[in-house]
């Protein structure tokens, strides 16, 4: 079987773990040898969605299913998952509950407040958490606190700053949106001031959590992407993230004031793309696309470039990840940001330009 076929497998999988409603034609994907199997296990730990993906194992006819050691190491995986999504939500309680005694609300960004669109939360490989806070003044106060506390905050770039609270990492954000063209700046503050009344509200535990609005929502999720993909790449948990956006939050959006405010920022065309992908890709229907797409062009290569990087760029084999591994440091910057620039210049050509410019500049003033 080619990559090709085992990409295949791999999206029918994809498809049936995300959508409680999908068909797919199994039979022109399944069975698979037991080698095959790996291979499509190991591709879902690479873009970390083999909890998606046990998923959609589980709607195949048992005589598809993957051999049984395969199965039982895939079932631990999921179980570790599910696990580490309760253990990390107890974690948002506490950091909440620390948040109120400072008379601080902040936002949480991504990970469980997307997580909620799902069919099933507890199945979506979590990473850190991000916090949002608006005010500068609360986000100095709070890295001062957290170094008396002893947690050791660290200066990012980018203008925030992480810190481990119980062995989870965290980090404090003074940005809600990942974009760096300066000229949009004043636009993204009147954007966020107009959005503030339709917050959702999220209930971990016993608490209650401040997620963005709806629209800010798309923006933040869909930038972020962008942002990943301009500097060493992104997986495709990322993807079902914003294809799950879609779907959670079609009806209450209105889809011509979310294209103009892309087009505002210069990412529309890059939109279009991601939209191409989520459609013919992620399985998402082309109806819960907040705007239609463009009646022509194709987005194939991108997905290519996804499948190659892996998450965050860390499976990339076109570098020496041994040396990355050994450095903790990332290697051929340079030539991954040149390549990514060629890319996507022509797309969103403001973040292109402005995404390495303001990260390097925000490394001299953390």
């Amino acid at each position: 079987m080619s990559s090709e076929q085992i990409h295949d497998s791999f999206f029918c999988l994809l498809r049936l773990g995300l959508w409680e409603a999908a068909t797919e034609p199994v039979d022109s994907f399944f069975p698979l040898s037991a080698q095959q199997w790996e291979k499509v296990f190991q591709l879902a730990v690479k873009q970390t969605v083999e909890g998606v993906l046990f998923e959609g194992v589980n709607k195949l006819p048992v005589a598809l299913h993957p051999p049984k050691t395969l199965l039982l190491r895939w079932t631990v995986r999921v179980d570790a998952i599910e696990r580490r999504n309760n253990w990390m939500n107890k974690i948002i309680a506490a950091q909440v509950r620390f948040f109120k005694t400072q008379n601080i609300h902040p936002i949480l960004l991504k990970g469980q407040g997307l997580a909620r669109c799902y069919p099933n939360p507890n199945v979506r490989v979590c990473g850190d958490i991000d916090w949002y806070v608006e005010s500068k003044k609360n986000s100095k106060a709070l890295f001062s606190m957290f170094q008396k506390q002893g947690l050791k905050p660290e200066a990012q770039a980018g203008f925030s700053f992480s810190f481990l609270w119980n062995n989870c990492d965290t980090e404090i954000h003074q940005r809600l949106l990942d974009l760096h063209n300066p000229f949009v700046k004043s636009f993204l503050k009147r954007l966020e001031k107009k959005e503030q009344l339709n917050r959702i509200t999220l209930q971990v535990g016993e608490e209650s959590v401040f997620l963005p609005s709806a629209l800010l929502t798309y923006v933040q999720v869909n930038a972020h992407i962008l942002k990943h993909l301009l500097s060493f790449g992104i997986g495709i948990r990322q993807l079902c993230d914003s294809a799950r956006i879609c779907f959670q939050y079609a009806h209450v959006i209105d889809g011509e004031e979310l294209r103009q405010v892309y087009r505002k920022l210069g990412i529309l065309k890059w939109i279009d793309l991601l939209h191409m992908l989520l459609v013919k890709y992620i399985g998402l229907e082309a109806t819960s696309l907040p705007f239609p797409l463009p009646k022509n062009g194709q987005a194939d290569w991108m997905m290519k470039e996804i499948l190659v990087a892996g998450n965050f760029g860390f499976h990339d084999d076109r570098v020496d990840l041994a040396r990355e591994d050994q450095t903790n440091q990332r290697v051929d910057s340079f030539k991954r940001w040149k390549n990514n620039f060629r890319r996507y210049i022509a797309y969103a050509p403001q973040e292109t330009i402005f995404f390495p410019l303001v990260q390097f500049y925000s490394r001299f003033v953390k």
